[in-house]
């Protein structure tokens, strides 16, 4: 019993650790070569599960942490949770843990939209097999615009009106550059070209997005 506790304690060790140098790997992998990286998680997907994502982190633990490190941050810099008026709302911030269960879902609802119009566009059957390919591939993509909205975002919260504008700056060019990156990846559905691609990209985002919005207005 003691051995076994150790070697779990061990693992855990390992994994958290190993986290150190995995993450900004990923993260610089997925801002320097996104569709590159996106592939490459396509590729994963077809070995078996425990030779998947050796070089990285899973798409969706990337995910996860930069929700986490977002909040870690948050915290660190001052930046609390604002107090919500009704019981949802509450709900959510009563807890750390309730809070970034709630952030990983809004900010998985762009992987998930995107992955689904990305079958549907290609004519192919949506299912638990073939969803996770694409919704893996998207959480590259959104883990790291999850962290430069998330930093952003706290720039703008700051007095400050120098880094209030830069906060502006960097969601609004880390917008474009996702918007961008979809627009690429959705020009590998056949027949679709950059101009009906880009249409698409934008109208998913501002889809997803208003959505997004709305939830986020319900539970305040």
């Amino acid at each position: 019993m003691f051995l076994t506790i150790l070697r779990s304690v061990e693992e855990l060790l390992y994994e958290v650790m190993s986290w150190l140098l995995f993450y900004p790997r990923t993260l610089f992998m997925t801002l320097r070569h996104p569709l590159k990286t996106m592939r490459y998680s396509d590729s994963e997907q077809r070995d078996k599960p425990e030779k998947q994502y050796l070089e990285t982190l899973s798409p969706p633990m990337f995910l996860v942490l930069s929700i986490l490190l977002a909040h870690g941050l948050e915290m660190m810099l001052g930046f609390g949770v604002e107090q919500h008026r009704n019981g949802i709302g509450e709900l959510v911030t009563s807890s750390d843990q309730n809070l970034l269960i709630f952030r990983a879902l809004m900010f998985s609802l762009h992987p998930l939209i995107f992955a689904w119009a990305w079958l549907k566009l290609s004519g192919r059957k949506v299912d638990r097999d073939t969803l996770r390919p694409p919704f893996f591939a998207q959480c590259y993509l959104s883990g790291a615009t999850s962290i430069l909205v998330s930093l952003g975002s706290m720039a703008v919260r700051d007095p400050a009106e120098w880094t209030t504008l830069a906060g502006v700056l960097v969601i609004v060019i880390s917008t474009i550059w996702y918007i961008a990156i979809q627009r690429r990846w959705l020009m590998s559905v056949e027949g679709m070209g950059g101009w009906k691609a880009g249409l698409w990209a934008v109208g998913l985002f501002v889809l997803t997005t208003g959505v997004v919005a709305t939830v986020n207005v319900l539970v305040e």
